[in-house]
């Protein structure tokens, strides 16, 4: 009979069962995200809050997030230093950043307006020609319009908070700035009253998360957390959450 006190009996069966072990562990184990942003509030309050739900939904992923410089962020992304980039339009990211993968459904659209003291019909960039018409640096697409545009007179600044005391001053008739900055910064301005968001946006362009490559596997499973949270209109509240805090 053998010695049951000898700890050589037992390593065979140990060494048998480590694979089995290893495997259950790999089963559960939790991958972590670190995702970032080039916006700045108040659109990455959003995407923070939309991020913190979808790591609820998904218990096998652990998101953390943070505020970098947009090129930054997209670089330390891509290189695969970070995890993912929240969020861009696809195609232009994709012919550039070729290790950045995107997640198929989107829940935020991008939405540049003019703002303006009087409501007139602004329906497209042209609408604006014959006025004084600014923009801020750094957003490209607005800042590229407008300079297409030919109008009467243009001015591209550097913060939001210029732009508005311009409109403020009368030294602009209108600027062109992502919906959700220009009435977070009239708000804080206590230019509500006088300077208004124009409807329709003169841009709406779908952005996408972004994962890098070596998480790809995971891209279902974001497409389908989106999803749920578009249908049972999380999204919708949490947008709506933050537009009456502005």
């Amino acid at each position: 009979m053998a010695d049951i006190n000898n700890t050589s009996f037992f390593r065979p069966i140990w060494l048998l069962l480590l694979p089995l072990l290893l495997a259950t562990g790999a089963l559960h184990a939790e991958t972590r995200l670190h995702i970032t942003t080039g916006f700045t509030p108040p659109v990455s309050d959003f995407f923070e809050s939309v991020l913190g739900e979808l790591d609820q939904l998904m218990p096998k992923v652990s998101i953390t997030f943070e505020v970098l410089p947009a090129e930054r962020s997209l670089i330390l992304a891509n290189q695969g230093i970070n995890d993912g980039e929240c969020c861009r339009i696809a195609d232009v990211i994709q012919a550039e950043y070729g290790k950045l993968l995107p997640v198929e459904s989107s829940f935020f659209s991008a939405r540049f307006n003019a703002f303006g003291k009087i409501k007139r019909p602004i329906n497209s960039f042209e609408d604006l020609k014959p006025y004084t018409v600014g923009s801020v640096e750094g957003w490209k697409i607005a800042v590229n319009k407008v300079n297409e545009i030919n109008a009467k007179e243009t001015h591209i600044v550097t913060t939001p908070e210029q732009l508005f005391q311009m409109i403020k001053e009368n030294r602009l008739d209108y600027g062109v700035v992502g919906h959700l900055s220009g009435l977070q910064t009239i708000h804080s301005l206590n230019l509500s009253s006088e300077i208004h968001a124009i409807e329709p946006p003169l841009i709406e362009k779908e952005l996408r998360l972004f994962l890098h490559e070596k998480h790809q596997y995971l891209i279902p499973a974001f497409n389908e957390a989106i999803q749920q949270l578009i249908q049972d209109g999380t999204i919708d509240r949490l947008y709506t959450q933050l537009l009456e805090s502005l």
